[in-house]
């Protein structure tokens, strides 16, 4: 890539005072029709970004007015916390904040739509029934369900090669009054194509991590460009790990296809972040990409690379060293990474039973509805919500009494052939109808008996429901734990810190919502559920644990990164893992990695078990594993064990680690 370092800036201009490094002047003082800068973690890329929206806005930069600048965020916590940033940026010149937002809240502006999005639990259900209405379409689909989503994802993107998938889709869709999360940016985009939206325009846009957008939002993004206006976008192939919502595999490369005015491309690969000791670790492991950063700090770093003999040994043993660490260093920041869920429980429990100051707490982006009562009662929710709401009801009979570990919840088909009747018999499901259907039991197909107990027990609830008026009092009533949950064990524990989410986040909705209802506080949990975003952060301080999906975006003084075995990272794979080839899904997880390793300002403590329990392989979705009885053998992460050596410190058994050096 060629690079703009060589043209002369103003280092006494307000925008370019206490700049670390060089690397980072071309973005916040170029003037170029398009740039794309590739910017690894830690760069500088957000600093620039705040301090290149400065030198529009201020008098003595180009004094632009805040409403022709448009900022561009993934998701929506991505938007908030540029928009706190830039404020403060702002705030000494007594500047205007631009526009700030994300691609669909955009185009939810654009359009004026709030539309009911799909989420994926209920994109099940409708390809059930599309193999129950369209036989021709059913082989496909049940030898894999997993590609069929991807389909529809492909379909959301703008990609689709199954086009008779697709129109059974939309058919469906539309009748029961809902949309794919991608459908908002595709018909934005249309409209623009068929000359709508003319007159709106920007005279500067910025795009943070474009890699991670789909076809169709980046058109969007480029469409909003005004005549004779910049843009400028930013990311990094290296850090593309989202292929599961369908984003552009080309990355920034795609930005050459979208516009015809001349690209300036720029590199920033001075890490300002990480010592240099993580940045090699962190090379090697992408060594492939032909990328490597360098490492602009002078700080040493503390790398540990730790086994331990179970999951439970190793969450005790981290959980212990992330309390003293905790204690030592209170008002730094601590990131806990997991490549399971149910370990970062665990740990968390730990840790708060170790050191309370800690405030330990597990924030999981993915997956919030995956334990049956989350899913009941964020069902229940959406039906009082909208009495009407045809996606909902028809998700609420798909299901059957879970086991008594709380597990195996889908009823086979989703009881697709018992809705075929009912759609055929009276369309699709109303809360009125479900009365009828309860008295009347007219009820025909296989899986009848468990369509109609659910049915009744959905009467049930409504009736017993209580007059509560305030809706953020009867959302706390509803997500209530105690009346979803009839199981104990891990996964009890697992639903009731998903319901607490919830809630959590309704909670943050009412605040920032006006006129609150019961339906506007639903739309708003179910887009940033279907868009996964991170539900019921409370933003606090203290020990932060999350899985290696949700790293992206953070950085922390001290890491701890768990449980990486091969069996979790790169884990199980299918032909039909999110829609990748074998090799596409093993780079998708080594960037994954990559991510996780470059949040480090410190101390990076990576650690593993050797064993795990044999029950424990499928309940936490792990590769096979050799071994006969009760356990079995787990090695270590390939990503890792490829490595050349001395690039990984050699792995030390817990009871001989030296731990973290506090001193």
């Amino acid at each position: 890539m060629s690079s703009p370092l060589d043209q002369p800036y103003d280092l006494n201009a307000p925008w370019n005072l206490r700049v670390s490094g060089t690397q980072v002047l071309p973005l916040i003082n170029g003037e170029f029709q398009v740039l794309r800068v590739s910017a690894g973690p830690g760069t500088g890329k957000t600093f620039g970004l705040r301090r290149r929206v400065l030198r529009i806005l201020h008098p003595a930069g180009l004094a632009v007015s805040p409403n022709r600048v448009l900022v561009c965020a993934f998701n929506r916590a991505i938007a908030r916390d540029l928009a706190d940033e830039i404020k403060e940026e702002l705030r000494p010149h007594e500047l205007g904040l631009p526009r700030i937002k994300t691609i669909h809240g955009l185009c939810a502006e654009l359009a004026r739509l709030a539309p009911r999005t799909l989420l994926p639990e209920e994109e099940e259900a409708m390809l059930f029934d599309i193999c129950e209405e369209y036989p021709q379409l059913r082989g496909a689909v049940t030898r894999s369900l997993k590609k069929a989503v991807r389909a529809l994802r492909d379909h959301e993107a703008g990609t689709a090669d199954h086009p008779a998938l697709a129109q059974a889709a939309r058919r469906w869709l539309g009748d029961h009054g809902t949309e794919l999360v991608g459908d908002l940016p595709r018909a934005v985009e249309r409209r623009f194509a068929n000359g709508d939206f003319a007159d709106i325009g920007y005279d500067h846009v910025i795009v943070d991590e474009f890699q991670d957008l789909t076809e169709v939002e980046a058109k969007v993004v480029v469409r909003l460009v005004a005549p004779g206006g910049s843009l400028v976008v930013l990311g990094d192939r290296k850090q593309s790990i989202y292929s599961f919502r369908g984003n552009d595999r080309r990355g920034l490369d795609a930005i050459t296809d979208l516009v015809t005015q001349p690209i300036t491309n720029h590199t920033m690969n001075e890490c300002q972040r990480c010592p240099e000791h993580i940045v090699a670790l962190a090379n090697a492991v992408v060594a492939l990409e032909n990328e490597p950063l360098t490492s602009a700090t002078d700080r040493v770093a503390q790398l540990h690379h730790v086994h331990f003999k179970s999951p439970e040994s190793e969450s005790e043993g981290i959980a212990a060293e992330v309390a003293r660490v905790f204690d030592a260093f209170p008002k730094e920041k601590h990131l806990v990474l997991v490549t399971r869920r149910d370990w970062g429980y665990a740990l968390r429990e730990r840790i708060r039973q170790l050191e309370p100051r800690a405030n330990a707490r597990t924030i999981f982006a993915e997956d919030i509805l995956e334990t049956w009562p989350a899913r009941e009662a964020f069902l229940f929710l959406s039906i009082l919500a909208d009495s009407s709401d045809a996606v909902a009801l028809r998700d609420w009979i798909s299901y059957r009494p879970p086991n008594a570990q709380g597990k195996k919840f889908k009823a086979p088909n989703r009881n697709a052939g018992v809705y075929r009747h009912l759609r055929r018999d009276g369309g699709v499901l109303s809360l009125g109808r479900v009365r009828q259907l309860v008295e009347s039991g007219e009820i025909r197909g296989t899986g009848r008996a468990i369509v109609q107990a659910r049915l009744r027990r959905l009467v049930e609830l409504v009736d017993a429901l209580p007059l509560i008026v305030d809706p953020q009092a009867l959302v706390q009533h509803i997500l209530a734990p105690d009346q979803w949950i009839s199981f104990s064990g891990p996964t009890a524990e697992m639903a009731r810190e998903d319901l607490g989410r919830l809630f959590r986040e309704a909670t943050a909705i009412c605040a920032e919502t006006t006129d609150v209802t019961l339906s506007k506080i639903v739309r708003a949990l179910r887009y940033r559920i279907a868009t996964r975003q991170s539900i019921g952060d409370d933003g606090g301080a203290g020990v932060k644990i999350v899985t290696l999906w949700g790293a992206k975006g953070l950085t922390a003084d001290h890491v701890f990164v768990l449980g990486l075995i091969d069996q979790a990272l790169p884990g199980p794979f299918d032909t039909d893992t999110a829609g990748l080839s074998e090799g596409e899904h093993l780079d998708e997880q080594r960037r994954l990695l990559y991510v996780s390793l470059t949040r480090a300002k410190k101390t990076l403590v990576l650690s593993r078990p050797t064993k795990v329990r044999s029950g424990d392989v499928q309940a936490l979705g792990l590769a096979e594993a050799p071994g006969r009885g009760w356990w079995r053998e787990v090695r270590l992460c390939r990503f890792l064990e490829d490595l050349p050596r001395g690039a990984l410190p050699d792995s030390v058994a817990f009871e001989h680690w030296s731990r973290v050096n506090i001193s």
